[in-house]
């Protein structure tokens, strides 16, 4: 693992340009896929909502088993690295695939093609996203230049999270349609993706893992990783701050057109999101070099709690408030996508005092897991939500139904990261605390090399 302080900026930016490419294929698939699927071939909320959760179920598996298959990977390129190119293309072909049921290799309807298409791509996703981000926790032991690594990370996130939330519409737009638009939105933001992950795979470098101690098997490394307290209440922190976050992708369609009924406000809502976002990381990574990560998240929850209650209060033609309100919220939400991650890899850090090893690949297994099960969560609570209070699709809702969008949208999302900002506070691992567990294996290194 690297041990030295600042990283170069053309490596920073190198390493986060896949998650360009990750953003661009979760978020679209998770904003648009679901209306595409409901309103356009027929399949019920309901029934969409369980794919979802089958997506969920099998990363359950397929996360924790490659995180160890990472740790336990040694090549001349790295143990991270060729995981990355080899995802690259299939996730290409079935990101396709997925916005083409009319065009299914797999002899089955609507429901059966996007089934068998979600589980793939999850798949491949899989293969690419667990050792790219443990690849990042092992880049630098830095307190603050972790931050600044997954800062830039999220820049490049927020970049692909604009053209997964802007493309899909103006492809269809631009073609006459979702069924021909999407198809060629998926081959041309896909076949970008590639590129940006073979430049990382070319531009980063990996240090070479030295372990003090014997590995440890599959099962009993996930037991010591559940055993690590500041690495759990981590996990329930960003579950819970996450899922809130999460219900923008699937719900904000519905909004636009049934509670705000302004359809064509979605664009300068998304923009001001990603604006808020974008802007929002700079002073995050301030306020976390003067207070800390912890103080700083905390603040950032605090923010997200005040937006999402206050935009309970939408309704016909609240259109600006709606662009206000989502520039804070992306605010809010940089904040978590930037700190969770430096924060995680701190409790990492607590684990080699422990265990002897590094073993982000496990940990960034589990993590991604609940990553993926937030907006899994997120969209299979929206839509059974949604058949609950009645929704009836392309029709003028009920005022019941209405109050039922906007409690899923916004009290739900504030009563969430309260829940989150709370649990934080059990956090242990501050500064001070770091720098103790850097000292300890510092000179754990000493005394095994002298």
């Amino acid at each position: 693992m690297k041990t030295e302080g600042r990283l170069s900026s053309s490596e920073v930016i190198a390493y986060g340009l896949p998650a360009s490419t990750m953003a661009i294929v979760m978020v679209s698939v998770a904003m648009y896929l679901p209306n595409y699927y409901t309103d356009e071939l027929g399949v019920t909320a309901g029934l969409l909502s369980w794919v979802f959760l089958a997506g969920r179920v099998s990363d359950a598996i397929t996360d924790p088993l490659m995180g160890h298959l990472s740790d336990r990977t040694r090549t001349r390129w790295g143990r991270r690295r060729p995981y990355m190119l080899l995802a690259a293309l299939p996730l290409w072909l079935v990101f396709f695939l997925i916005w083409s049921p009319g065009a299914s290799p797999f002899g089955v309807g609507a429901f059966g093609h996007l089934l068998v298409c979600y589980l793939l791509l999850y798949g491949f996703m899989t293969v690419l996203s667990i050792p790219y981000v443990a690849l990042g926790m092992e880049l630098t032991s830095d307190y603050d230049e972790r931050t600044r690594l997954f800062g830039v990370r999220q820049v490049l996130a927020v970049v692909g999270t604009a053209a997964g939330m802007l493309a899909p519409f103006a492809f269809a737009e631009a073609l006459g349609g979702k069924s021909s638009g999407y198809p060629v939105m998926a081959l041309s933001l896909g076949g970008l993706g590639v590129v940006l992950i073979l430049v990382a795979f070319a531009r980063v470098r990996e240090a070479t893992p030295v372990d003090s101690a014997a590995p440890l098997s599959f099962l009993t490394g996930l037991r010591v990783t559940a055993a690590n307290r500041p690495f759990r209440v981590l996990l329930l922190v960003y579950l819970a701050s996450h899922v809130g976050g999460s219900f923008i992708a699937p719900l904000s369609l519905f909004i636009a057109k049934y509670v705000i009924k302004v359809e064509w406000a979605m664009q300068p809502v998304m923009l001001a999101y990603l604006a808020g976002s974008m802007l929002s990381i700079p002073i995050w990574l301030r306020l976390s070099k003067a207070y800390g990560k912890n103080r700083t998240w905390t603040i950032g929850m605090m923010v997200g709690v005040v937006a999402y209650a206050t935009s309970y209060t939408y309704h016909e033609g609240t259109w600006v408030l709606w662009v206000i309100l989502g520039a804070v919220v992306g605010a809010a939400g940089g904040c978590t996508m930037t700190l969770g991650p430096a924060i995680a890899a701190d409790a990492i850090d607590s684990d080699e005092l422990e265990t002897g090893q590094r073993r982000e690949g496990v940990f960034m297994g589990v993590w991604l897991f609940v990553d993926k099960a937030a907006i899994g969560l997120a969209v299979f609570i929206g839509m059974q939500g949604l058949e609950a209070i009645g929704y009836v699709p392309n029709q003028d809702q009920s005022e019941s139904v209405i109050d039922g969008m906007k409690f899923l949208y916004c009290i739900l999302p504030a009563m969430l990261n309260l829940v989150a900002l709370l649990v934080f506070q059990r956090f242990p691992i501050t500064r001070e605390v770091h720098e103790e567990i850097q000292a300890k294996l510092a000179d754990r290194r000493a005394r095994s090399t002298g």
